[in-house]
């Protein structure tokens, strides 16, 4: 699992070398209106409608997922180089789509070649690290970039910086998918995996968990793409401490990491969720309400609740109803229909937003649309038991079960 860690690590850290300032560079640099910047995120997240599933339906069925890695990192490499040059807005807005194509399943292949591999290790005999354990060392790497680029940042270093920081990390990227184990691949019993995913994923239960998040998302992408502007021209915090003060929370978010299956046990998965959700409304009201550099740092406090909310609760509930033939699927599914269509209108919906009523306008937007994420996980989502209960329910007399 070391080579897997490793991943995870430089990965994250190519997200943490872009997210935190691009939209400032952005602005900044290229010139781009609030809405033209929303825009650029919805373009950079188009291709999550169809590469999730398509690129882990090729895992599943016939392509080696270490290949396909290494194949999107290195695209995504060039990608990046080329933006740094980029002498137009045309031209960036372009560049983010195939940004997006080389980057935006990688995230949820990921995430299925662990539940595979943990799969694989289990079988013959050993004892697999759970999930959170391994996604922690993305938390880690997307720390890193914020450190490196401060001191040039606070040296008066263009945010255009941000890139060849990025290219470096999507370069060991694809330099450690070379050292990937292999992992043993199963026959499907008939159908394409990706069918069956989407049947599972939509089935009534699990259909409240996927509108729950999605409009949790719509929130998020607008959250995230503007509050590097909030703090910049709301708050006025100089550019070298966004990245740090945005890092602050991700700090932290490696003791809820580490302390999720503690957590887990208290409240469960589900509870984990709704406190995440229930949070995330909480902190962009409290930024929006008190634009201040306190409230800035403070809502960075329990970061990794939101982060467990949205990126690693579901991951591990949605594996829970996976298959050995449609395990990487089901992720670039989910990921389709949450994470893509959410980060697609959202991104548009939020520029819109921020247009009209202003940074802080744009984050009562974004949390009115996580209150309905909220109430439709809270209130109609019923948790989906791990497979150890599942087969202990099984097992039970009818009358008892």
């Amino acid at each position: 699992m070391n080579a897997l860690r490793r991943q995870f690590f430089f990965s994250f850290g190519v997200i943490g070398s872009v997210m935190p300032l691009m939209t400032v560079f952005l602005r900044q640099e290229g010139g781009f209106s609030f809405l033209q910047i929303g825009l650029a995120i919805s373009l950079m997240n188009i291709p999550m409608l169809c590469s999730p599933a398509l690129i882990t339906l090729l895992a599943d069925r016939s392509i080696d997922p270490r290949r396909i890695l290494a194949t999107a990192y290195t695209c995504s490499a060039t990608v990046l180089t080329l933006l740094f040059f980029s002498p137009s807005i045309t031209i960036t807005l372009i560049l983010f789509v195939f940004h997006g194509l080389a980057f935006v399943a990688m995230l949820p292949l990921q995430d299925g070649f662990y539940f595979s591999l943990a799969q694989q290790t289990a079988r013959q005999g050993g004892a697999p690290p759970s999930y959170p354990l391994i996604r922690v060392w993305g938390t880690a790497g997307f720390i890193l970039p914020s450190v490196l680029l401060y001191l040039p940042l606070s040296q008066g270093a263009s945010p255009s910086s941000i890139l060849p920081c990025a290219v470096g990390f999507c370069v060991l990227s694809l330099a450690n998918s070379l050292t990937l184990p292999r992992i043993t691949r199963f026959a499907s019993p008939g159908g394409l995996p990706t069918r069956a995913a989407f049947a599972t994923i939509l089935g009534p239960n699990v259909r409240w968990l996927t509108l729950g998040l999605f409009f949790a998302f719509l929130g998020a992408a607008c959250y995230y793409a503007f509050i590097g502007n909030y703090f910049d021209e709301v708050v006025g915090i100089p550019k070298p401490y966004i990245g740090l003060i945005i890092n602050f929370g991700v700090l932290l978010e490696i003791g809820f990491t580490l302390l999720m299956p503690r957590l887990q046990n208290l409240v469960r998965l589900k509870g984990i969720l709704v406190l995440g959700l229930g949070y995330m409304v909480v902190r962009m009201v409290l930024l929006a309400s008190s634009p201040t550099v306190f409230i800035a740092v403070a809502t960075q406090v329990l970061h990794g609740l939101e982060v467990l909310a949205l990126f690693i609760g579901p991951v591990m509930f949605i594996n829970r109803l996976a298959r050995d033939e449609f395990r990487n699927s089901i992720q670039g599914v989910f990921t389709m229909l949450v994470g893509g269509f959410g980060r697609v209108i959202g991104g548009v919906a939020g520029g819109l937003a921020v247009t009209e009523w202003g940074l802080a306008g744009g984050l009562w937007y974004a949390a009115a649309m996580v209150t309905i994420g909220f109430i439709l996980v809270a209130c109609f989502f019923s948790r989906i038991p791990p497979p150890e209960e599942q087969v202990e329910e099984s097992t039970l007399p009818s009358e008892v079960a």
